[in-house]
């Protein structure tokens, strides 16, 4: 996970947008910050700042903790995001908040309520950086059937954000962002190469081998397949993958919001 998350930051120019200003930023928060590879990075980048990092899940927690420890200007606090502690995490109390790929943790009804908590913890013209990632686009037919397959699980789960095979998240940000109560000031886009001999080829075999074991028990359930099929599917997706004529590109979106309106805290 670490690997994944500092891939994607070098693939977007760094771990936050180059046009944002941090002279006003001293208190961040990264909510479902995993094994805290992000709030690592930006604590040790910036000694001035001070990192708080949430997550749900005990075991990335503990993992998260240990960087936080070796950070200093870090901690890191298990909290579930759809009902985060006032004590741990006060409202109004971040210059910046965090979020990426939240995809995996809510559903698109659960959106709206969770990013209006969000941005409740950032004070009056305050950051709310936030980036989603689509589906990748690839030449591997085991791949494509694969996404096809969780979106399908998804839509019988009532977890679509589109009714097409594109997982569409990203369609959505802007919307909901501003719903929060965020004036979206930054919206970038990043092409992420992940064909064979590409930097992101590696990082999207890791993350792959990780979806194939978190998603199996909801594609059982939820999608029109068997052990066995799936087995079979992971497999030739495997080889395919693995093959000199892969090719495959990501899609990110990185979205800014100021909490109000006020003093912009973007450069000219």
């Amino acid at each position: 996970m670490l690997k994944l998350h500092r891939h994607l930051s070098e693939s977007m120019g760094g771990i936050l947008p180059v046009a944002l200003d941090l002279s006003k930023v001293k208190r961040v928060l990264d909510v479902e910050c995993g094994a805290g590879g992000w709030v690592y990075d930006l604590a040790w980048r910036y000694p001035s700042l001070h990192v708080t990092g949430t997550d749900s899940r005990p075991e990335l927690v503990k993992e998260a903790q240990a960087l936080a420890e070796r950070a200093g200007n870090a901690t890191v606090f298990e909290q579930e995001i759809h009902s985060l502690s006032e004590q741990v995490v006060p409202l109004e109390s971040f210059d910046m908040v965090h979020a990426r790929c939240l995809v995996s943790r809510l559903s698109p009804q659960e959106y709206p309520s969770v990013l209006a908590s969000l941005v409740r913890r950032c004070r009056s013209d305050g950051l709310f950086v936030w980036e989603e990632a689509e589906f990748p686009l690839t030449n591997s037919t085991a791949c494509e059937q694969l996404y096809q397959l969780i979106q399908a699980a998804m839509q019988a789960a009532g977890r679509t954000f589109t009714p097409g095979h594109a997982l569409g998240i990203t369609a959505m940000m802007s919307k909901w962002l501003k719903e929060a109560g965020c004036q979206v000031t930054l919206d970038d886009a990043y092409a992420i190469d992940l064909s064979a001999g590409m930097s992101g080829h590696s990082a999207l075999l890791h993350q792959t081998y990780l979806m194939s074991k978190q998603l199996r028990p909801f594609l059982l359930e939820k999608g029109d397949t068997t052990g066995t099929e799936l087995e079979a599917l992971y497999a030739r997706l495997r080889q395919e993958m693995a093959a000199a004529g892969f090719r495959g590109v990501a899609y990110v979106r990185t979205l800014v919001g100021m909490a109000q309106e006020g003093k912009d805290l973007m450069r000219s």
